[in-house]
């Protein structure tokens, strides 16, 4: 892939990406490149998610506003960095459909669970409720996380496309809503995986990093993250 040339973007720009702007952003864009790149198979090139960026940054400049700050700007440009970057892996995945829909199928199962049992309901519980065993249900979260389904970037979140129609301060507003309301649901999880999620997502630890602090084999520490990040996308509705 190919960086795209600056300028205007083709239609009805109201900014335009010169070489300062570019200069500025390209740390951001690389940065947020290479924190993808922990997180997916090697085979794909940090090159490649860093073109992507560029395409979601001219997209940015494409729809904001003359009148928007500098730091909400630089705010909803990442955004768009991150959700063009998403879009490229999940168009690389050929298997992404169909774990997808597994992925979202044990996110509405845990939240239906919680919702009649009025608690969170135990691994045993998932599992009867998806008709497996316990050492199954193990299985089932290995390959939802080897899929790649397990991503807790808040941008990154099961990004969804925005209608052209929305205004950047309201999408920004409702990422602000997001952010609260995932740090509200982590501390409904219990210890051991509100731990794994501090590692992994402050200490940006590594799965084997993790398992050596908690004494835990790397799969067991992505089978704990996996079920994290599923409670949570059912605790604030991102089945």
């Amino acid at each position: 892939m190919n960086v795209p040339a600056l300028g205007v973007v083709e239609g009805d720009a109201r900014r335009s990406l010169d070489k300062q702007q570019y200069e500025r952003f390209l740390p951001i864009v690389r940065r947020i490149a290479m924190r993808a790149a922990r997180r997916v198979p090697r085979h794909i090139a940090v090159a490649d998610l860093v073109s992507c960026g560029w395409l979601g940054l001219m997209e940015a400049y494409h729809r904001a506003g003359p009148d928007m700050v500098a730091e909400e700007f630089e705010a909803y440009a990442s955004y768009r960095i991150r959700g063009a970057m998403l879009d490229y892996l999940r168009s690389l995945d050929t298997t992404s459909k169909h774990m997808r829909r597994a992925s979202r199928d044990l996110a509405r199962t845990i939240k239906t669970l919680g919702q009649a049992l009025g608690r969170a309901p135990s691994d045993a519980e998932i599992a009867r409720s998806l008709g497996m065993t316990e050492a199954t249900y193990g299985e089932h979260l290995t390959r939802i996380a080897d899929a790649g389904m397990t991503r807790l970037e808040l941008f990154d979140f099961d990004h969804d496309k925005v209608d052209a129609g929305v205004e950047p301060a309201d999408e920004a507003l409702g990422q602000r809503e997001l952010a609260d309301a995932l740090a509200e649901a982590v501390t409904t999880l219990p210890v051991r995986l509100q731990t794994v999620l501090a590692l992994y997502y402050q200490e940006e630890c590594t799965l084997r990093e993790i398992g050596a602090v908690l004494n835990l084999s790397e799969s067991m520490v992505s089978r704990l993250h996996t079920e994290a990040v599923h409670r949570l996308r059912a605790a604030i509705g991102r089945e």
